[in-house]
């Protein structure tokens, strides 16, 4: 055994096990007591993290001693090919463990390859170059080689180099072996199954000194005017008992083909005290038809040399695979009416502002050879003040899970009564196949990281059964058409029918819940036996050219040259979007 790394191993063993000197970066390990003949093995071995147990281990590299007070940790290995040549760098983590600012030793640090090559490295010129007593810093080293090739570093050592006896006399003081994963740029497959991170699994970062544990909670796909995004949601957690700041790091998105590159939407520092939590949002720009299959999480590294140049790249710490095809049915199922629960970290949602479904159906548009899907939402103030109605996206997931953005109904009213309600219908046109079963939907909060959308809240749906032929509802309003008669007038001038009909209804409506003038009306369409729009009438359920209860005569605007019997009679709600109007069929019926 080596007479001196006996003697550092032991010192490094009393110094933590007597003093607790060890720092936080290297306080979970076990002492390691075997050492080879001209290398040395951990003084120590990082265990699991402190997460749940349902959460793996980090991939983390071993810590070695360097002299009786300093110990070093592989942080990063970068072998990348660049434009004529290959680049290398390595990343130290070194730690003080005496009481005593020390000084960094003056050793040259090389790397061997697995061909058994050696590379002498350059120390960044903003390296420092003593450590403080008790701490941690990184230090950066890198050659850049004249020649394109691939290189597998297997170990870096430190050797003490005595210019100033002849021969020169060199020593070795520590090799470590490369057991984390090298990174040889953006298209680096990951393989080490620690580093393999399966959706929705908590995790820290490997090699930061940062207690911040992440949840992927969400990813989503938009289209935008540029091309498509991936939106990647992500839960950050301080678990410690003192306020910590977000690390920079860095999400990119990979297929079997490509890597592409992604950005965080917060651009403000983020910072998280004892126990509070907070979402992280990544914009991953990707071609039109791609699908993602994994993330790759990067820190960033750098290194300078002369007096100003910096070259800064990124090293993949983790790689995150992708859920399959998320089923609607593995949403909470939603009972109509019931009040939805909201994502607690949302704020678009006042919390004394109940949003419950009261209605959703289904029917076809021949014309446009599609079908439409109308849901309708009601917002009940419980407090004692006016609350603002919130501007939430909607989302229908169909039952093959295809994504259909909703169009929202123009409102005049902009807040909600204390102890009223309000209502506010959303429309999605999905292709005529959708069956209509196996539907989920999503609200969805557009102004947190405009222009994307971050879900708050998401449940299976069910379409409601369809109303009778005489009785519909349009909430807060419930319809019945007791008897109903049409009518026609020939014009012999202009040799054209116009119509007339004679309803009797019976109209009840709901309390508390307030309606305007942007609530959805009432469209009347007659249709002779071929199908053809013979004759309109819009009508209002307020106002004062209402329908009430008892009889109601409709005039219908059109007319038609030649009478055809028998007339159907189409009954639709219809409301106004951002997108133009959109109507929803409540009932259809026949006269003779």
């Amino acid at each position: 055994m080596n007479r001196r790394l006996t003697v550092i191993v032991a010192s490094a063993v009393l110094s933590a096990s007597i003093t607790g000197f060890m720092s936080p970066a290297f306080a979970e390990v076990a002492v390691t007591t075997s050492l080879g003949t001209n290398s040395s093995v951990p003084i120590s071995q990082q265990t699991a993290s402190r997460l749940s147990p349902a959460q793996t281990v980090q991939p983390i590299a071993a810590v070695y001693p360097l002299t009786d007070v300093l110990n070093v940790q592989i942080k990063s290995v970068l072998t990348e090919e660049i434009l004529g040549g290959t680049r290398i760098g390595i990343v130290i983590k070194m730690e003080n463990t005496s009481t005593s600012i020390t000084k960094v030793p003056d050793y040259e640090v090389r790397a061997r390859t697995s061909k058994g090559i050696t590379y002498t490295l350059q120390s960044s010129t903003a390296n420092p170059r003593v450590i403080q007593p008790q701490t941690t810093t990184d230090i950066s080293y890198m050659v850049v080689l004249d020649r394109a090739e691939k290189i597998t570093i297997s170990e870096v050592n430190w050797t003490d180099v005595d210019y100033y006896v002849y021969p020169k006399k060199e020593t070795l003081m520590t090799s470590v072996p490369i057991t984390i994963q090298p990174w040889h740029g953006v298209d680096t497959s990951m393989t080490d199954s620690a580093a393999i991170r399966k959706w929705s699994d908590a995790f820290r970062i490997p090699a930061l000194d940062s207690p911040i544990e992440y949840t992927p909670v969400d990813i989503h796909k938009e289209s935008t005017k540029t091309g498509n995004v991936y939106v990647v949601q992500l839960l950050a957690y301080n678990p410690s008992s003192q306020r910590e700041t977000v690390p920079d790091f860095a999400i990119d998105g990979k297929n079997d083909k490509k890597v592409f590159t992604g950005s965080r939407l917060e651009k403000d520092t983020i910072q998280l005290d004892a126990k509070e939590e907070k979402y992280l949002h990544y914009a991953i720009p990707t071609d039109q038809d791609t699908e993602l299959l994994s993330l790759n999480l990067l820190t960033a590294e750098s290194f300078t040399s002369g007096a100003s140049s910096v070259v800064s790249y990124q090293v993949g710490r983790l790689n995150i695979l992708l859920p399959g095809d998320t089923a609607p049915q593995n949403y909470e199922a939603y009972a109509l009416g019931t009040s939805m629960k909201f994502d607690m970290r949302s704020e678009l949602i006042h919390p004394d502002l109940q949003v419950s479904l009261v209605e959703l159906h289904m029917n076809e548009n021949q014309d446009e050879g599609s079908k439409q899907v109308t849901a309708k939402f009601r917002l009940y103030n419980q407090s004692a003040r006016p609350l603002a109605i919130p501007m939430f996206q909607t989302e229908l997931i169909g039952s093959g899970g295809y994504q259909y953005s909703g169009r929202r109904q123009v409102l005049a009213a902009t807040s909600v009564l204390p102890n009223t309600g309000t209502t506010i219908n959303y429309t999605y046109v999905v292709p005529a196949t959708e069956t209509g079963t196996g539907l989920a939907l999503k609200l969805q909060d557009t102004t947190a990281q405009a222009p994307y959308k971050s879900t708050i809240a998401a449940y299976s749906v069910n379409l409601q059964a369809p109303d009778k032929e005489d009785k519909f509802s349009l909430y807060p309003f419930n319809v019945a058409i007791e008897r109903w008669d049409i009518s026609f007038l020939f014009n012999s001038a202009t040799h054209q029918y116009t119509y007339k009909g004679k309803f009797f209804f019976d109209i009840e409506r709901i309390k508390e819940t307030q309606v305007d003038e942007s609530f959805p009306q009432l469209q009347f369409e007659l249709h002779d036996s071929l199908g053809r729009l013979v004759g309109t009438s819009v009508k209002s359920l307020i106002g004062q050219e209402r329908l009430v209860t008892g009889e109601n005569n409709i005039a219908f605007a059109g007319n038609s040259e030649q009478f055809d019997t028998p007339l159907t009679l189409k009954v639709y709600e219809i409301f106004k979007t951002e997108n133009g109007d959109a109507k929803r069929l409540l009932t259809e019926l026949s006269r003779p």
